[in-house]
């Protein structure tokens, strides 16, 4: 399901359009909607990646929901890279619709090291997504509370 084919977009706050696909930025979580085809690796996620740090600032507090609408390669290893590049995720879920959409998220698994979940309904993995957001605030102002008081 595409999101432009649902009530979702009547909340986009502002939408990337690249060669690779459409991004569509919400509040606190990113839905992309990759082209047809395309070979999905480091190079290619950069614009992404910039334009997200731009939007949301360096540090990414969101979650990033790949909506698999399109058949895609997906290069699991530049995983690495991401994390290397001291970036990091609150979250990612993958929403895959067929059964090798399914294995590719598995493999994807092993290489991802921050909160992964596959989904195969666009708001369940919304609704997760909010929720590890949701934690996450609710974690820092916790620990800053404690800290407040010590």
């Amino acid at each position: 399901m595409r999101i432009t084919d649902t009530d979702l977009k009547n909340h986009i706050e502002y939408t990337h359009v690249s060669e690779y696909g459409k991004y569509y930025f919400f509040k606190d979580f990113i839905i992309s909607e990759i082209n047809e085809e395309v070979i999905y690796n480091w190079e290619s996620s950069q614009d992404i990646i910039e334009a997200a740090a731009y939007y949301y600032g360096e540090d990414l507090p969101i979650c990033y929901i790949s909506n698999r609408i399109n058949k895609y390669s997906v290069n699991p290893i530049d995983w690495f890279k991401f994390f290397k590049s001291e970036r990091n995720l609150n979250g990612y879920a993958i929403v895959s619709y067929s059964d090798n959409g399914w294995v590719n998220a598995m493999i994807e698994k092993f290489f991802f090291t921050s909160k992964m979940e596959r989904f195969k309904n666009l708001e369940h993995a919304i609704d997760w997504a909010k929720n590890v957001n949701l934690d996450l605030k609710n974690n820092k102002c916790l620990n800053h509370n404690l800290l407040a008081y010590l």
